[in-house]
């Protein structure tokens, strides 16, 4: 019997509405430029590759009504990989009609940033908030406050801890209760009442541009080398500017 070693796992899910992707049929893989020949596709909306040589890949995913996203990927030592993948709408793809179309243009200085990848998300309707004192560097566990129902939220899933003085991006894999595990731990100290914002990836394009679709207005959250942006956000479509640092 040969036997296969799981080197990475995604969840794949919908950008848009958060909905995970249980339905994987229509969806094309590519690794390194390769189509992948045997990925493993759970009913639960899972995407496994396995036996992976050690080293830096990018994974390409393709399926209809979405954009191509192109996923980097790291691995080392057999260490499995765990992480979200969530699929930006793309040509076909059906929006309601509270859609906010939003341009961001990033710039360092007077000139654009092409290629630059950065963390956008907005505060959904279910909260999450931190409800202990404080959370210590290492930890994996914290306790959390949920305002809503929690199976709304795209968990497991990467989320902004919306500390003014120390925010970060985290993995939450998982919320059981009142207890949300982390991986890895957060690497910085954060107080009670911080919120965790649900976050996508997104890169800028040659003009250094980055289209954004969203629903209903609302605060549009950043996240890049450490800092934090905000745009107010109203209904239709809009253009902003984030001047990032160096």
């Amino acid at each position: 019997m040969i036997r296969r070693m799981a080197s990475a796992v995604f969840l794949m899910r919908d950008g848009f509405s958060g909905a995970v992707l249980t339905d994987c049929s229509a969806t094309r893989c590519l690794l390194d430029g390769t189509p992948l020949r045997r990925p493993i596709w759970k009913k639960d909306g899972y995407l496994v590759l396995t036996d992976l040589d050690d080293g830096e890949h990018v994974l390409q995913i393709s399926r209809s009504g979405y954009r191509d996203e192109l996923v980097p990927l790291h691995t080392e030592g057999g260490k499995l990989v765990e992480d979200t993948i969530a699929l930006k709408p793309g040509a076909g793809y059906r929006f309601p009609e509270d859609t906010v179309r939003v341009t961001l243009t990033l710039r360092r200085g007077k000139d654009a940033a092409p290629g630059e990848r950065i963390w956008l998300g907005v505060s959904p309707r279910t909260r999450l908030k931190l409800a202990q004192e404080k959370t210590e560097i290492g930890e994996a566990e914290a306790h959390l406050f949920c305002e809503g129902a929690a199976a709304l939220l795209p968990i497991p899933g990467h989320f902004l801890m919306a500390d003014k003085k120390t925010p970060e991006l985290v993995y939450l894999r998982s919320l059981r209760g009142e207890t949300g595990e982390f991986a890895p731990p957060p690497a910085l100290v954060h107080s009670r009442g911080t919120e965790l914002v649900p976050m996508q990836s997104y890169t800028a394009d040659e003009a250094g541009a980055v289209q954004v679709l969203l629903r209903g207005p609302n605060t549009l959250k950043g996240f890049c080398a450490g800092k934090v942006f905000e745009a107010e956000l109203h209904a239709g479509e809009q253009s902003v500017e984030w001047k990032l640092e160096g």
